[in-house]
């Protein structure tokens, strides 16, 4: 007896078995958000050092301003902003970040200096400053080297 055509059996067993395998493949290639979480931060990071080269933070009689160009608050409420025209990044409600100087605020000077607070130079950062991201399961690693400023990422 010859077969000319597939049976509906056949071609609902294929149907179902490609269906599978493409729930598989997408559950496999689903992406890393702590990462993405962890290069948002790092990018607002560098994106406030960026800006705050060059921006003289003295008035006239050599006093200080307390202006915001230059500090960032690593909280998230101080990361997450609705102001961008191309819209707003949300971070994951696991994620958690955790800086080692105990306080939440890192300001840059006109130099690119990390500073902890202020701009003079009491306040100037001489040992790294070590953001830690994690969601309970992974973690990365920010780090804002002391007097360059220059900012990595490590898992």
């Amino acid at each position: 007896m010859k077969r000319l055509a597939f049976t509906l059996i056949e071609l609902i067993l294929v149907i179902l078995l490609t269906g599978v395998l493409a729930i598989a493949v997408t559950s496999l290639t689903r992406p890393d958000r702590l990462l993405n979480d962890t290069k948002f931060v790092a990018a607002k990071i560098m994106k406030t050092r960026y800006e705050a080269v060059g921006y003289d933070h003295r008035n006239f009689d050599g006093t200080f301003q307390t202006a915001a160009v230059g500090c960032i608050t690593l909280d998230r409420a101080g990361l997450e902003d609705n102001r961008s025209k191309a819209g707003s990044y949300r971070l994951s409600e696991r994620t958690q970040i955790h800086v080692s100087t105990g306080g939440n605020v890192i300001c840059f000077d006109a130099k690119g200096r990390p500073h902890e607070s202020g701009f003079d130079l009491a306040s100037l950062l001489h040992r790294q400053v070590d953001i830690n991201i994690s969601d309970g399961k992974k973690s990365y690693t920010i780090v804002v080297y002391p007097i360059s400023g220059y900012v990595s990422m490590k898992r």
